[in-house]
């Protein structure tokens, strides 16, 4: 069976032995060195299970809580920085990786999000979830080996799909009341990745993070591959708007995401999800990461293949003018922009109370 066959079966593939191992510790050195200076910039150090009222490392929640990282319970998201580490052909189009992805996406996908999931010791069970309805890739490169103790990726195999359909791209939206009966009568599996592997997946695909019982951190790069005309909204297509819109609501989405933290402790989480909720939208509808970073230098550029300029033709170059997008997009975003401004004002008037959180999705506690 081939890779192809194998994900269209399953939702997902593991390519063995991809990238070589002393390139990946350099990487990861890198990458470390990044996540580091971040933790530092917003002083959230990790927190101790033991000091966590709920032990929330022991129970799965529907809600998003920041404590000890900035995506869940000691938990680090961080989009890649732009530089040669992370901007390159091996990373982002690897001549193992890229023909599957294009098997899958067809000839011209779009690598539109470059990010990282890193959990550190204490790390808590995250809710189980699909990444998108819709379908799209999610390209996990695993910087350390993971083990059963470092917290591993748990998915759901064959979840991506209706149980009995035959392999389709279209949307697949589960309840929570068929997530609920979905890990009650089926088990998840466990990825236990090697460094140098790579594990492609469909964002429809069940899956949660695990808790972390190790000692160290455990990063894993993500790249989320997509076909541009495919948004989250089933059978509507919305051609990539103008970059200029886009970069406009992705510094007011960051904006906000700041102004939830404070410049530390997350004080306001439900500002803060209101910066990630328009993230994302930014993120589906101009092709490139949500915060306005992924600017590219000339320099950079010029050293990147064809095929991953290809991937990140969405992304702004340094001293080269802006593509023009469909009128239509742009509209969109700035209808965008304004229930993003009367949303915000209604929800910085509306600070979450301390200990609040929406109740919990009765689920098996992990053996």
């Amino acid at each position: 069976m081939n890779p192809t066959q194998q994900f269209h079966r399953d939702g997902y593939v593991i390519l063995e032995d991809v990238l070589d191992r002393a390139w990946v510790e350099a990487v990861r050195d890198e990458f470390m060195r990044c996540m580091n200076a971040k933790v530092a910039r917003l002083g959230l150090e990790p927190v101790s299970p033991h000091d966590w009222r709920d032990h929330a490392h022991l129970r799965v929640k529907r809600d998003f809580q920041p404590e000890g990282g900035n995506h869940d319970l000691n938990r680090w998201n961080m989009h890649l920085p732009t530089q040669p580490e992370f901007i390159n052909e091996s990373l982002l189009a690897h001549p193992r990786v890229l023909p599957v992805i294009k098997s899958l996406l067809g000839p011209e996908p779009v690598a539109f999000l470059i990010a990282s999931d890193t959990p550190y010791p204490g790390a808590g069970f995250q809710n189980i979830h699909q990444d998108f309805p819709r379908f799209g890739l999610t390209v996990n490169i695993p910087l350390v080996d993971f083990t059963e103790d470092n917290a591993p990726l748990e998915i759901w195999p064959r979840s991506h799909l209706h149980a009995g359909d035959a392999f389709h791209d279209g949307a697949v939206t589960l309840s929570a009341r068929q997530l609920e009966r979905l890990v009650s009568t089926q088990p998840g599996q466990r990825m236990r990745l090697k460094a140098g592997s790579v594990l492609i997946r469909d964002q429809r695909l069940v899956h949660r993070g695990t808790a972390h019982t190790g000692r160290l951190p455990r990063p894993c790069l993500s790249i989320w591959y997509k076909r541009v005309d495919r948004l989250s909204l089933p059978g509507l297509t919305i051609p990539m708007p103008h970059r200029a819109v886009a970069d406009r609501l992705a510094a007011r989405a960051l904006t906000l995401r700041e102004s939830a933290r404070g410049g530390g402790r997350v004080h306001n989480r439900a500002l803060l999800n209101l910066g990630n909720f328009f993230g994302r939208v930014i993120e589906e509808t101009s092709g490139s990461d949500r915060d306005a970073r992924r600017r590219i230098s000339a320099s950079l550029w010029s050293t990147l293949s064809p095929e991953v300029k290809s991937l990140l033709r969405f992304a702004s170059v340094e001293n080269q003018p802006e593509t023009k997008r469909s009128r239509l997009g742009s509209w969109v975003l700035r209808a965008a922009a304004a229930v993003f401004s009367v949303a915000a004002r209604f929800r910085s008037r509306s600070p979450v109370k301390p200990g609040h959180r929406e109740q919990d999705l009765a689920l098996p506690s992990p053996k």
